[in-house]
């Protein structure tokens, strides 16, 4: 049974090999994190980021947003407790005076089974986990979403057709963010074998006061 469960597994990251590299078309990337300024954001980055900025109708006008809308890879550019995700083609980047306020994206393409989303769930949580992030506390609600068994597996696919599970996380006094993962389309059917999944990532100031 052991050698069967560390076959899945190494099925299972050979899979999110296959899926981080199977689109050739995500060149771009959004060099980006919490307080960098506009300008610094457009210098970095290889995604149009002036072309694809929402402005802000003050006075002088300032920019508000960036959508994504394409395939790009998200890279938060801090350089102690940075990561870069996998392509995605959902999220925005919001300004404010100027500066990044929020980076909200996901490490998807496309919304995935249930054995394909924990691959992918797991990569992310352990990048994360190297470059620092910490949950907000041992709270069920609050720490790293289990995934580590099988019965860790069926208790969150189970808890996935009722809510989305979030891992709030944080560079204490500096960033906070929210780790999400839901039932995105078929829910309704309860069906493991037809339900997908979608993982968010939302990042902020960290205002726990930890």
């Amino acid at each position: 049974m052991r050698r069967l469960y560390l076959g899945a597994l190494t099925l299972g990251s050979l899979f999110f090999l296959i899926y981080i590299a199977h689109d050739p078309k995500a060149t771009t990337v959004i060099s980006a994190h919490i307080g960098k300024t506009y300008d610094g954001v457009v210098r970095d980055s290889t995604f149009p980021i002036k072309a694809k900025t929402v402005i802000y109708p003050s006075e002088p006008p300032e920019p508000d947003s960036v959508w994504i809308r394409s395939s790009v890879i998200v890279k938060f550019d801090d350089p102690e407790h940075g990561f870069t995700l996998p392509p995605t083609k959902f999220g925005l980047v919001g300004f404010n005076g100027w500066k990044v306020t929020t980076i909200t994206t996901s490490p998807m393409l496309e919304t995935l089974p249930f054995d394909q989303l924990i691959p992918l769930l797991d990569h992310v949580q352990e990048m994360l986990k190297s470059a620092g992030w910490i949950p907000k506390d041992d709270n069920e609600n609050y720490t790293w979403i289990k995934t580590g068994s099988e019965a860790d597996r069926k208790a969150l696919q189970s808890l996935l057709f009722r809510k989305a599970v979030t891992a709030t996380l944080l560079i204490p006094h500096k960033y906070g963010m929210s780790l999400i993962v839901k039932c995105y389309a078929r829910c309704a059917e309860r069906d493991p074998n037809t339900a997908r999944y979608l993982i968010d990532v939302s990042v902020g100031r960290d205002y726990s006061n930890r």
